[in-house]
């Protein structure tokens, strides 16, 4: 039982760190700041596939020309993080283009359908990480193993928690 419980100790280790990591990724959301994962090469070299970049709401008078912003692009709301190149102040509107991509976008952007201005700052990969880490079938895995352990914990205590419970007893 000794191996089950040290086996169950160290995979509940790696579920928190994992846990740790899914914080972390999350923290920004404190100061406004909404991650995003990067599904395209659009953005290279800025912003990797597989990175999770951040945006934060702005006011249409602060996004500029060469800031990147996220926006809601087609009808089934997807969103894009694309570098303004162009900003119409009449019409309120940009236009956008991938800084991997050789011409601009075909349609221009409506300050309404921007989610917000993104900052320079991503994380590389952690967009997989999350990715992963949603998936229910992940979510039950990790839930399954810190309840196996906490049960196998309270079944078999160690020699140190029967003593110290044989001490308070007396």
């Amino acid at each position: 039982m000794n191996i089950l419980k040290k086996g169950f100790n160290f995979l509940s280790t790696i579920v928190l760190i994992c846990i740790m990591g899914f914080l972390l990724i999350a923290a920004p959301l404190v100061a406004g700041y909404k991650p995003v994962m990067v599904l395209s090469g659009s953005m290279e070299p800025t912003f990797h596939v597989g990175s999770v970049i951040y945006y934060k709401q702005a006011p249409f008078a602060n996004i500029n020309v060469g800031d990147p912003i996220t926006f809601y692009a087609g009808e089934d709301g997807a969103m894009v993080t694309h570098r303004v190149i162009e900003k119409n102040e009449q019409t309120q509107e940009f236009t956008t283009q991938g800084d991997a991509n050789e011409t601009a976008d075909p349609n221009p952007v409506p300050y309404s359908r921007v989610a917000g201005k993104a900052t320079s700052f991503c994380i590389p990969y952690a967009g997989y990480y999350v990715s992963y880490g949603r998936q229910l079938p992940m979510i039950v895995l990790m839930g399954a193993i810190l309840v196996m352990n906490i049960v196998i914990d309270s079944l078999y205590p160690d020699e140190k928690d029967k003593k110290k419970k044989a001490e308070d007893g007396n």
